[in-house]
């Protein structure tokens, strides 16, 4: 998976990248807020630049990270007698609740390293998280990141990040921050399995805006958005308009979601950064692996193949944060033997 820049184009700046593009921040149903995050990626690979947006959602919802197993993670009937939405998000890690007011910040990267030069697969989030922590210090939010998939604010988890990346090397982030109320998932409306699990190592969250001191919404996410594509220099300002329909896809309403109907789920396997989830067909040629691990889509989907149909899994490069790949081989591998063997 390459992490070279982009050859120079006729606007590019004298680095040699053209320069960011950023949309308005501004209010977004919670619909385009998830849509926006495949289409900028699609863009960062087409064009070589830096694409960022921040959205301001006014709506009540539960994201699933992009290969979270539904009924692992949410209690769907308590969901829908509550009426809240259960949606999933283009890049992978753990679920968020959004209530109230919340900031869904979208950034990508026509490769790791577009923003902070010493980043790599490795370090993806650490190091592309860095700008994020400084606008939040500079608006006086004393943020952390110990790593995994939290932004922590006066030593609270305040915010969830996922990614993804394409195969060609250009990575999505996004950043989910509570204002009004946590992104923690409540034990209303989580599934028992979900319940059981110590996501935040034992620290209560926090909604961003008790620490707020009479800031703005609206004017918290320009700052953060400036702050995260500051050291690419100044960005042109394109309408959401010229980035044409964006289609979310559908609500989150099976059991099983996102495994492929008529594969059958074993019991989730654990792994550093929370669960593995694996499913396969009676016969063995379908299978699929997902989870709660910060893992590239194409990546899972390629394990998944290679499980079924044998053969190189060819994802060197990619990067993968809170598990290892022998890990999703070995779920994925152990719901093949385990549906094979079933009755």
């Amino acid at each position: 998976m390459p992490a070279a820049p982009p050859d120079a184009s006729p606007e590019a700046s004298p680095s040699g990248a053209p320069p960011p593009r950023s949309l308005p921040v501004e209010r977004r149903s919670i619909d385009d807020a998830r849509a926006l995050g495949g289409r900028l990626l699609a863009r960062a690979a087409a064009d070589g630049a830096v694409w960022a947006a921040a959205s301001v959602v006014e709506e009540e919802a539960v994201v699933l990270g992009a290969a979270q197993r539904a009924a692992r993670v949410v209690d769907l009937d308590a969901c829908r007698a509550a009426g809240v939405r259960v949606v999933r998000r283009a890049t992978a890690g753990t679920a968020a609740l959004l209530a109230g007011r919340s900031l869904w910040l979208t950034l990508a990267l026509p490769h790791v390293a577009a923003l902070v030069p010493d980043a790599t697969a490795r370090s993806l989030l650490n190091r592309n998280v860095r700008p994020l922590l400084e606008g939040l210090r500079g608006l006086g939010f004393p943020a952390a990141y110990f790593g995994r998939e939290w932004v922590s604010v006066a030593k609270r988890p305040a915010a969830v990040l996922g990614f993804d990346a394409l195969p060609e090397g250009a990575v999505l982030i996004e950043v989910i921050v509570g204002w009004d109320a946590p992104v923690a998932l409540p034990a209303r409306l989580a599934s028992a399995h979900e319940r059981a699990t110590d996501r935040l190592r034992g620290k209560a969250p926090c909604a961003l805006g008790e620490l707020a001191r009479g800031r703005e919404l609206a004017a918290v996410g320009e700052r953060l958005l400036g702050a995260l594509t500051a050291s690419a220099g100044p960005p042109v300002v394109v309408p959401v308009a010229d980035l044409g329909p964006l289609d979310p896809g559908g609500d989150v309403e099976r059991a099983d979601d996102p495994a492929p109907p008529g594969l059958i789920a074993i019991d989730p396997r654990p792994c550093p950064i929370g669960w593995i989830d694996a499913a396969a067909d009676r016969g063995g040629a379908r299978a699929w692996v997902g989870g709660d691990g910060l893992v590239p889509s194409f990546v899972l989907a390629r394990v998944a193949e290679v499980v079924a149909r044998g053969g190189p899994i060819d994802v060197e490069g990619a990067p993968i944060d809170g598990l290892a790949i022998a890990d999703l081989v070995a779920a994925c591998e152990a719901a093949v033997a385990a549906v094979r063997a079933s009755p």
